[in-house]
């Protein structure tokens, strides 16, 4: 991450609401996540709203690829996955993607795709928008008590992100979440159609 991005990450960073500064991550404050897909950075979430703050993107250095996960306790449930204003893009999006666990099994080229539970492609027009929906592939929000990874990149120029997710107490969510046992299967045939309105499988 450049000066300029820890300057800007760091300023948005103390205007944030006191109370999502418990938890979370801002690359400005506690350094790079990680570029380890075996290896993610362990993100601390609170219940209510957990901010991930960093940068991604090519200064001339290659792809700056973040990877870090989150353990949802017992009981609750990821909720939502907020875009924030501080994002950016090179070009018309960048990548986010999931997977259960505590690794992305996926590598940078696209193998082993099936083992995401999903993806998406963001972009500046969906913030303040909640986009873990249109991301998951086979299931639907809230995601139940597990480890889970993520995967940020843009293959572009530098760019910037914000993420807010949002931890919720079954109760709160009104919701009891199951991932079911055929959702690893529907996953993978959805990967392996090349249109479901999503433009098929591509990564930014």
């Amino acid at each position: 991450m450049n000066s300029a991005y820890r300057v800007m990450l760091g300023a948005l960073f103390c205007l944030a609401p006191l109370g999502a500064q418990a938890a979370g991550w801002n690359e400005a404050v506690s350094g790079d996540l990680s570029n380890d897909r075996f290896a993610p950075t362990l993100v601390s979430v609170v219940p209510g709203k957990n901010i991930v703050l960093g940068s991604t993107g090519n200064s001339g250095q290659g792809v700056d690829r973040d990877y870090f996960k989150i353990n949802v306790p017992s009981g609750y449930t990821l909720r939502s996955i907020r875009l924030l204003g501080n994002t950016t893009v090179s070009g018309g999006a960048s990548f986010l993607a999931i997977e259960s666990g505590p690794q992305i099994l996926v590598t940078p080229t696209g193998g082993g795709v099936s083992n995401l539970l999903g993806y998406t492609h963001y972009a500046p027009d969906q913030i303040d928008t909640d986009i873990l929906p249109a991301m998951l592939i086979g299931v639907s929000p809230p995601l139940p008590s597990a480890t889970y990874a993520f995967w940020v990149q843009d293959t572009g120029g530098p760019a910037t992100y914000g993420f807010e997710f949002l931890i919720e107490s079954i109760a709160e969510s009104g919701d009891v979440p199951v991932l079911p046992v055929w959702a690893a299967a529907l996953m993978a045939a959805a990967f392996l159609v090349p249109a479901l309105g999503r433009g098929g499988w591509r990564l930014r």
